[in-house]
């Protein structure tokens, strides 16, 4: 039997794997630029799968980052450790004076490139947030002075220091779902409410809510977010004015110290502000150190008393509300309803039964405080992001929302939100699109796409992603199939135009016959051989999937020695492209050209004259799409792929 490797040396060999695939990465983003660059194309140069890649790097702009040079810590611990009221020395360290790495290469990809400008963004932003929760967490050492608070939970473990008078009700009920608490000093008022969190000074005034808590988390979070964004503007804009400046002319050593200047001037003024609010977290603002526990209160507030309070402040109407700044948890739900939170969580999921009382008493505080559940929590506890991705190639076609529109019907009652990317046709941007959806961990991907072949979709079927593909025929392990009839649908379009004594018949499709472009042209050809009528090479016209692409091809097509008499279009957009050329030319539709399209989109029945086409009924295949994927997602379907095909329809109009 194999022996298992030390921790030691398994974490080594992942650094190291870590390491080499960030390297190979960044070679190539230097040599092409990072947008260029698809995570295929990584793996093969790191010699590893893309799912090998996605494991260490789910999003693809960490594998740029991972060669960050400047940034030298992270503020809320650099904050954390400081040493003698020495903030803004220890927030100019955050900058290295001696860079790692090649500054200025790293500086050139990232110049380059709109999305690691924006991914920057995104990180800093995400400093700010940890520095400013930081700045308003509870203080761990005693406090110097009695402070009167607010009591939001049950005391569940011993009190460790005298207690003066007994605890009105400390003791959680049935329905209580109880924190844990310490009180570590003494107790000399009478506490008429659960404590929560560690009580670790004298409390001598009466006990009515959290100590360190609601009423303060409004005026001192939003001081603390303002320091925390006041400490990370410079920051950043410091640390890009640097990796600009290196990537042009300026050697990166005279940017460096430039910039670390800069940093020091504004961190001085900063500095004053930052021990100001540190020393002064023992009272915060809205909270007297002496006195009762409305003090300090907006006129016309005050502290909700009594079981399931919560540390709720009451209008003047006496109407709960959450603190400003404080987003309503769950547990605030249950305390005002009189229940556990996880009887809140089964009225919202309708998983379990709940007794129609106390579903309306749940429903009334979840109005009342304006709680929205919390999505990310919630994925975190069922690994699920309870999002679906939809890529399709032209957003601006009014059959792709009418297919997102399908696809909401039945994702939304099942809980399910979309991400939608748009490719406009390009296979670069349907293998990047797809590379984001497994970064962004969708649970399902459904895409409407014209270029994707079977190797671009080893990523997301080797993740575990079930994924339904909108159109053509593709046979992959793996991946279900939902369609049109798109070869019947154009073959019967083409026998329309037949029927009607139309010979000369051309099509207009995409640039490339691909996917359902692919279909729709072999039934335009099968049915004209099956009428024994020619199919010259010269009558199928490829150009973009748009209406200035159809006006275009049919503009092209009108040019030849012996024109069309009709056009059938791969789309309805194109189709409407081909009237607008018609017009301008002065050729009457339909004695001089018949036009005809496909889809039936809303359009098709406004223009003039009418526009004859295959109905494709989008949002009956958006819902087909969505209920294949919850199926899959359920583990309903054992099969490894699945094809379901949709009848096309003719829809007569003027314009044949």
């Amino acid at each position: 039997m194999p022996t298992q490797q030390p921790p030691a040396r398994r974490e080594r060999k992942k650094a190291e794997m870590r390491r080499a695939i960030a390297d190979a990465a960044l070679r190539l983003f230097a040599l092409r630029g990072f947008d260029a660059v698809t995570v295929n194309e990584v793996a093969e140069a790191a010699d590893v799968s893309a799912k090998t890649v996605f494991n260490y790097f789910p999003v693809k702009e960490q594998l740029f980052y991972e060669h960050e040079p400047l940034l030298a810590g992270d503020p809320a611990e650099v904050v954390r450790h400081r040493r003698g009221g020495r903030t803004a020395v220890a927030l100019s360290g955050l900058l290295r004076a001696e860079p790692a790495g090649d500054l200025a290469l790293f500086g050139r990809v990232y110049r380059d490139s709109d999305t690691l400008r924006a991914y920057g963004r995104e990180l800093f932003a995400g400093r700010e947030h940890a520095l400013a929760d930081f700045l308003t967490e509870p203080l761990t050492e005693p406090l110097t002075e009695p402070v009167a608070g607010l009591v939001a939970g049950p005391l569940t473990e011993p009190v460790t220091g005298p207690l003066a008078e007994p605890l009105a009700e400390p003791v959680p009920g049935p329905e209580a779902e109880p924190v844990a608490a310490r009180v570590a000093g003494p107790v000399t008022g009478p506490v008429t409410g659960p404590v929560t969190g560690p009580v670790t000074g004298p409390v001598t005034g009466s006990v009515t809510g959290s100590l360190i808590g609601s009423v303060a988390e409004g005026a001192s979070g939003l001081r603390a977010r303002i320091l925390a964004a006041a400490a990370l503007g410079p920051l950043r804009q410091v640390w890009e004015s640097i990796l600009l400046e290196a990537a042009g002319r300026v050697p990166p050593a005279e940017a460096v110290a430039r910039g670390v200047r800069t940093l020091e001037e504004a961190y001085a003024v900063l500095g004053g502000a930052f021990e100001g609010f540190l020393q002064g977290r023992g009272a915060p603002v809205g909270l007297p150190r002496h006195g009762g526990a409305t003090a300090g209160l907006p006129e016309g507030r005050e502290v909700a008393e009594g079981p399931g309070a919560g540390g709720l402040l009451r209008g003047p109407g006496g109407q709960p509300r959450a603190v400003r700044g404080e987003r309503p948890s769950i547990r605030r739900v249950a305390d005002l309803a009189g229940v556990s939170a996880t009887t809140v969580s089964h009225t919202l999921n309708g998983r379990r039964p709940v007794a129609e009382e106390t579903r309306r008493r749940v429903l009334r505080a979840i109005e009342e405080l304006g709680y929205r559940p919390n999505v990310l929590a919630r994925g975190l506890r069922t690994s699920r992001s309870q999002t679906v991705g939809l890529i399709i190639p032209d957003i601006t076609n009014p059959f792709y929302p009418a297919l997102a529109r399908g696809l909401q019907d039945v994702l939304g009652p099942a809980g399910y939100d979309q991400i939608i990317s748009n490719t406009d046709g390009v296979r670069r941007a349907e293998r990047a699109a797809i590379e984001q959806m497994i970064a962004r961990q969708v649970d399902g991907l459904a895409f409407a796409v014209f270029h994707t072949h079977a190797e671009d979709l080893l990523p997301v079927i080797e993740a575990g992603i079930p994924v339904v593909r909108l159109g053509g025929r593709l046979a992959q392990r793996g991946v279900d199939v939902v369609h049109s009839d798109d070869e019947g649908g154009a073959a019967e379009a083409t026998r329309h135009l037949l029927d009607r004594g139309y010979r000369r018949i051309a099509f207009v499709c995409g640039p490339a016959a691909e996917g359902p472009a692919a279909e729709r042209v072999a039934g335009y050809r099968a049915a004209l051989a099956e009428a024994g009528v020619p199919a010259g090479q010269a009558l199928v016209a490829h150009t973009e999937f748009s209406r200035a692409g159809g006006a275009e091809g049919v503009a092209r097509l009108l040019e030849l020695p012996e024109p069309p008499d009709a056009v059938l279009c791969a789309n309805d957009v194109m189709a409407i492209g081909a009237l607008d050329v018609a017009a301008r030319r002065g050729l009457r539709v339909p004695d001089d050209l018949a036009v005809m399209g496909f889809d039936d989109i809303d359009a098709a029945g406004m223009v003039s004259p009418g526009l004859t086409t295959m109905a494709n009924p989008a949002r009956e295949i958006g819902r087909a799409t969505a209920t294949r994927l919850l199926e899959r997602l359920r583990g309903a379907i054992d099969e490894p792929s699945s094809e379901l095909v949709v009848p096309a329809r003719l829809v007569r109009r003027r314009s044949t």
